[in-house]
């Protein structure tokens, strides 16, 4: 505990300040320049005095300077309360990032993520849930490598076309030299920590570093960290290789050669001479909640310093149900007005009215899916992704409702609107065709050298592919007889409105897996920490 120099108080670390503050004496102090009371000799220079707690039921520990602090519930798994185990002496680490982010304005930040998404369920906006945010300094690995000689970069060119059925697709080597070193590479070092959480949370800004002083702990706990340094070689020497990629992106005559050819670079099958040259420990801050359902358990995060949120948001099947109706209820009201009031409405134009919703119902609900498997994606062009799928979307109905308030496809009024149309449709195609690609993807998913939370949403991924595909298959076999129906234009309106409801039915289907996925792989199994470090036991 750090002592309050006028009146011997004890002192907390006020975020709005940045200061040590005295609540009896109102005093201010800079951290830096006060000392641990324990740190009497030289023996114990390098080290500060530390309150351990454990919790009974999952063995997590968490630290503490202030030895009258009352630690509340775990952390990590929603159990009662955590016991004091002893006092330990604890390695001061080189660097600390201090709170920004006070309580308050973390508060705020998990309400707006949550208010983000209308289908969270309610319990995950609960004021007295909220209010369970704690203040965790988190244990992090902060390297320093060099890349000196050169280095090459492996690079491919789009395919060319030679004749008939030959086709030529070249490789080059780009070569570039450096003498330097790399800072900015960060990994967190407790096995406790998911890196899930860690890795969206990223990145810290390590400039705003400071040297360690205990008093910035006060009022607050920290994780021991229980990494290997080495642990992240492999990760570092990728993010090196990527750095490399870089720095011949931004040099201009670099830059224009790949332009001119349309070059992509690989860095991953890149040759990069790097070494580590230091690692240090560096405490970053984290506002912690966590929430305990049954034999789940759901967590949120706030990065301390930039207020960034990560969080679980199970959605309410429910609140999904009643919007997914709702919707339906106004559709379907909208397409009796239409018919009321233009009585040269067709049965088949309402069909293909339901076709569109269909087909955009099937990509928004993919990609929210693709989204949540694979948060970061490959980049593409948003005209390519969902932004300019919705575009074409309002696009292809408009033009739609254009041509069919005009009753007929053959009038001059309404060919001035079918290019846009068909394109529009075309393009929606397009959009479908690098989703599907998307989504198989997902098979391919390794397993390996990633998060607990992170393997279970691949593995829950691939079981949702191989349930739904049939019914996909069926929903595009649906959309393809739908469209020759609506051409035809048949007399027997019964065909085409049942292929109406069929519609109607396999996408709210489609909704009902993909509420069922979501719901799945928001919530987490209890943990269970060894000496060893965390292992999550799903018995």
């Amino acid at each position: 505990m750090i002592s309050c120099p006028s009146c011997g108080a004890g002192l907390r670390f006020d975020i709005a300040e940045q200061k040590m503050v005295c609540d009896h004496c109102q005093n201010r102090f800079d951290a830096q320049a006060l000392t641990d009371d324990s740190a009497r000799d030289d023996a114990k220079a390098s080290c500060f005095d530390s309150y351990v707690y454990t919790c009974p039921s999952c063995g997590a520990e968490i630290i503490t300077t202030d030895k009258n602090d009352a630690v509340g519930f775990c952390q990590y798994c929603g159990g009662a309360s955590l016991i004091f185990d002893k006092i330990r002496q604890e390695w001061k680490p080189e660097h600390i990032i201090p709170f920004q982010i006070t309580k308050e304005q973390c508060k705020e930040a998990y309400r707006k993520a949550a208010a983000h998404n209308p289908f969270v369920s309610k319990k995950y906006r609960d004021p007295q849930l909220i209010e369970g945010f704690r203040g965790v300094y988190m244990p992090y690995w902060s390297y320093r490598a060099s890349v000196s000689g050169n280095f090459v970069i492996k690079a491919t060119a789009p395919r060319e076309h030679e004749s008939g059925n030959t086709y030529i697709i070249r490789h080059y080597n780009l070569y570039g030299s450096s003498d330097g070193t790399l800072d900015g590479f960060s990994h967190d070092a407790s096995l406790n920590f998911d890196d899930d959480l860690s890795e969206t949370l990223a990145p810290f800004d390590s400039t705003g570093q400071q040297p360690f002083a205990p008093g910035y702990l006060s009022g607050f706990y920290a994780e021991t960290g229980n990494v290997n340094p080495h642990e992240y070689d492999e990760a570092i020497a990728d993010e090196i290789r990527e750095n490399a990629v870089g720095m011949l992106e931004r040099n201009a005559a670099v830059s224009d050669y790949i332009n001119k050819y349309k070059l992509s670079l690989d860095s991953g099958a890149s040759s990069v001479p790097s070494q580590i040259q230091s690692v240090s420990r560096t405490l970053n801050p984290v506002w912690f909640m966590s929430r305990r359902d049954g034999g789940d358990i759901t967590y949120a995060a706030v990065n301390g310093q930039t207020g960034k949120v990560s969080a679980d948001f199970p959605l309410s099947p429910l609140r999904i149900l009643v919007a997914a109706l709702g919707i339906s209820a106004a559709v379907y009201a909208l397409l009796l007005l239409l018919m009321g009031v233009m009585p040269s409405i067709k049965a088949n134009s309402t069909l293909g009215f339901c076709l569109i919703l269909m087909n955009a119902g099937m990509y928004y609900l993919q990609n929210s899916f693709n989204r949540t498997v694979a948060p970061n994606p490959a980049k593409k062009s948003k005209f390519f992704g969902s932004g300019g799928f919705t575009v074409f979307v309002i696009i292809c109905l408009l033009t739609f409702i254009f041509i069919v308030t005009d009753g007929s496809y053959g009038r001059k009024r309404a060919l001035i609107v079918v290019l846009p149309f068909f394109a529009s449709c075309f393009f929606m195609l397009f959009c479908h065709g690098n989703q599907i690609s998307d989504t198989w993807s997902v098979r391919k998913l390794r397993l390996a050298n990633i998060s607990p939370l992170r393997q279970r949403v691949a593995e829950e991924g691939k079981r949702f592919v191989g349930r739904v595909v049939w019914l996909k298959i069926v929903m595009y076999v649906t959309l393809a007889i739908g469209v020759l129906i609506a051409f035809a234009d048949l007399p027997a309106r019964w065909i085409t409105y049942g292929m109406c409801i069929l519609a109607a039915t396999e996408l709210f289907g489609l909704a009902i897996f993909h509420i069922h996925f979501q719901t799945q792989v928001a919530k987490r199994p209890l943990p269970q920490f060894n000496k060893k470090g965390a292992q999550y036991d799903e018995n």
